[in-house]
């Protein structure tokens, strides 16, 4: 089994890709969504409002706008979520034990050395500013966090210098389709 990774920065089209290796009938794991999980539970939530003194009551748009402006919140946050993250992968790459190829979608794959997890890794980028336009039409988007974001995360640049393959997500579907193939291709 290969274990593949999918990073990039916030908007690049992560997500989008990995629908797409998806839909070729591969199995797939997002950080994004475990992690959005794991604050369904109640035992998360009251650890997180524990741990993150300024947030009273559970609220994701709250913890935010606390995480991107304090960053030992965003350490303490991490320490509770990273772990438990992990485990997640773990626990997905057990019970898809039989399959030739995983693929991964993790943001923070660089910064928080999850690399070290998989064999490939794999980075979606974009025009900046198509990036900034996607950004906008997500939920709940923010200038300030958007800003804040391309502070805490590696540039694009340095994603796809540190990455083994790049796919630009930006333009034909067709031709991104191709690339993901001729990727699966080489890796397969």
């Amino acid at each position: 089994m290969k274990k593949i990774a999918i990073t990039g920065s916030f908007a690049s089209g992560k997500s989008f890709i990995l629908d797409l290796i998806k839909s070729l009938g591969y199995a797939v794991f997002s950080c994004d969504d475990y992690v959005r999980y794991l604050y369904e539970k109640e035992e998360i939530k009251n650890q997180v409002t524990r741990e993150i003194r300024s947030l009273e009551v559970f609220d994701k748009k709250k913890l935010a706008g606390i995480i991107y402006n304090f960053p030992e919140e965003r350490i303490k946050l991490e320490k509770i979520i990273h772990p438990m993250v992990r485990e997640g992968i773990f626990a997905f790459q057990d019970q898809n034990s039989d399959e030739n190829l995983l693929f991964f979608e993790v943001p923070l794959l660089f910064e928080k050395n999850f690399n070290t997890y998989f064999d490939y890794t794999i980075c979606v980028y974009c025009d900046e500013e198509v990036r900034l336009q996607r950004a906008k039409k997500k939920k709940n988007f923010s200038n300030d966090i958007y800003e804040k974001l391309k502070q805490i995360q590696l540039s694009q640049e340095e994603k796809l210098r540190r990455a083994d393959y790049g796919i630009k997500c930006h333009g034909n579907q067709a031709e991104i389709m191709n690339k993901i193939k001729q990727i699966i291709d080489d890796l397969l």
